[in-house]
């Protein structure tokens, strides 16, 4: 019977934790917007320990921060750690590319990305939907490189890159996550020409960062004054 109820705990927890997820990344709860922790107990039926405890791997991940008085706000990130997230990713996704060009597999890896990308085709996605999707794209390319550091590398990214895009919204965003996007990226790989498959990558992450970045300094600036 123990083992039962702390399976259902576990479940209910991590049902917890999807819950503020989505809200998040809907913007139902926006950047720099305090977690109202009653609200959100409440409205999910469950104790306040028990959310709290929902809530700490999204603090893991990055995508809520304590404010330093025991109250959780989903995290606004500065134009300079948006660039340095930026940096770190881009380094990790093109050694993966090179990793896979240089495979003797390449056709049945790049065959594999293939499959993962095939769902962004669906016509009528939501912005929530294509974040995931995008994602799981550039999880499996870090994935399929044979390198279980580097994907642990990635990984720890995922909450500073979920914030960078759902703070940039849909209007800036869903351009970037689109199928005929990401399949430059695979075609580049499967010419075997590291070159390419490294321009593919990184014109794909630049633009998006290049123009979400400027927006943001102006944002900062403005704000400063």
């Amino acid at each position: 019977m123990s083992t039962i109820s702390a399976f259902d705990k576990r479940t209910l927890r991590e049902r917890c934790t999807q819950h503020v997820r989505d809200q998040i990344i809907s913007g139902a709860i926006k950047p720099g917007e305090h977690l109202k922790e009653i609200h959100l107990s409440e409205e999910m039926g469950v104790s306040r320990g028990t959310l709290r405890e929902a809530l700490r791997p999204l603090e893991i991940e990055g995508l809520i921060v304590d404010d330093g008085k025991r109250h959780m706000r989903v995290r606004e990130l500065t134009s300079q750690e948006i660039l340095d997230v930026f940096e770190v990713r881009s380094t990790l996704e093109t050694l993966a590319a090179k990793r896979i060009v240089a495979s003797a597999q390449r056709e049945d890896l790049t065959a594999e990305l293939r499959r993962c990308l095939e769902p962004l085709r669906e016509p009528g996605l939501e912005f929530a939907q294509q974040l995931e999707l995008d994602l799981k794209f550039h999880e499996q390319l870090c994935a399929l490189a044979g390198n279980p550091t580097l994907l642990a590398s990635w990984r720890n990214l995922i909450g500073q890159i979920e914030m960078m895009i759902i703070a940039a919204g849909p209007d800036k965003a869903s351009g970037r996550m689109r199928f005929d996007e990401h399949i430059q990226i695979v075609e580049a790989i499967e010419s075997g020409v590291e070159e390419e498959a490294v321009t593919a990558l990184r014109d794909h992450m630049n633009d998006f960062c290049s123009r979400y970045v400027g927006d943001l300094v102006e944002v900062e600036l403005q704000d400063a004054g």
